[in-house]
């Protein structure tokens, strides 16, 4: 049995294996081709609401994905698919935002998309 934030993490997980984009917990080394996604990190909000009290957490989880530079539209594409499988994933998921930036920090130009999945948990 796992934490509520365990599971989120695990539903986040294998939702995203059944796409075709590989998945990873830590960003891989450069030798790596991009599309890949990395689940990262992410924050919990405990703070009592005036419906449930504290039997109610807010949490934000952070999701990479790396793209080939080369083709906007196909990214395009597989952002709006990536969000379907992300708020497909769990009923807890409340919302996902996704943004998309240009990247070097990987030793290469890519397209570097940060969703962003808050979730009640």
């Amino acid at each position: 049995m796992h934490s509520p934030t365990g599971n989120l993490l695990v539903d986040l997980y294998k939702a995203l294996k059944s796409g075709n984009v590989p998945v990873y917990t830590v960003l891989p080394g450069a030798e790596v081709p991009e599309p890949l996604l990395v689940i990262g990190s992410h924050s919990e909000d405990d703070s009592p609401s005036g419906k449930a009290g504290y039997e109610v957490s807010t949490t934000e989880v952070q999701i990479d994905m790396y793209y080939p530079i080369d083709d906007r539209m196909a990214l395009e594409d597989q952002i709006y698919q990536t969000k379907n499988i992300i708020k497909n994933s769990t009923d807890k998921i409340t919302r996902v935002t996704a943004r998309t930036i240009v990247d070097s920090s990987i030793g290469r130009d890519v397209f570097h998309v940060i969703f962003l999945v808050s979730a009640y948990i």
